[in-house]
């Protein structure tokens, strides 16, 4: 991709907070804060910043279950985009990956309880093309980003 080690430094800073300062990002660097403010559009531009975004404590919000769902699908109807367009629609379905494992997809859900659980999984179980579910609810995130 052409990156030098200033640019995964940019990038290491804005991994960790994407709101850091371009003044601030310049000090730790070493380099103006025009230079920085290049190298980050230039990062932009090429896609390699896809995007900024937020990161939420759902659990503060009243979302106090995270799940993995293993989904199984029918192999005429594995990977298409009608699945996913139908797996946007919940919103509680927060990332969604397509894997080479036992499952076809991964998804990631969020919600309150493990009633609105049940309530999830059965709208993605009555999905066309999703065979199987396997659902593991998580403890805790020792590890997040």
């Amino acid at each position: 991709m052409g990156l030098d080690n200033v640019d995964m430094e940019i990038l290491r800073i804005l991994n960790q907070n994407a709101r850091t300062p371009v003044s601030h990002i310049s000090r730790e660097i070493g380099l103006s804060s025009p230079s920085i403010r290049d190298r980050i559009k230039k990062l932009e531009e090429r896609g390699i910043i896809m995007k900024y975004s937020l990161v939420v404590d759902q659990k503060k919000l009243g979302f106090g279950i995270t799940a993995f769902v293993g989904l199984t699908l029918d192999h005429p109807h594995c990977c298409r985009e009608d699945i996913v367009d139908e797996l946007r629609k919940i919103p509680q379905i927060v990332e969604g990956h397509f894997t080479d494992g036992d499952e076809d997809m991964l998804i990631k859900v969020v919600t309150k309880n493990t009633e609105s659980l049940m309530e999830n999984i059965a709208q993605i179980t009555s999905i066309d093309g999703i065979k199987r579910t396997r659902t593991i609810i998580t403890l805790s995130t020792p590890i997040a980003y």
